[in-house]
């Protein structure tokens, strides 16, 4: 049985981005910004990365 039968997405992803986002205020982004941010790299990126594109796309973060 996949575990994500028992599981929306949304319920999968919303703690996850809740935590991302209080950890973005915690290191001095605002909330805003965060969530714009997100917004555009979910809009630009291409899934899923390679491991080098991830080291790029992280570094560049």
């Amino acid at each position: 049985m996949d575990s994500m039968d028992n599981m929306t997405a949304e319920a999968f992803l919303k703690p996850r981005l809740a935590a991302l986002v209080s950890e973005a205020e915690a290191a001095g982004y605002s909330q805003d910004v965060t969530i714009a941010l997100l917004i555009s790299l979910l809009d630009t990126m291409t899934f899923p990365l390679t491991p080098d594109q991830r080291s790029v796309q992280g570094g560049a973060a």
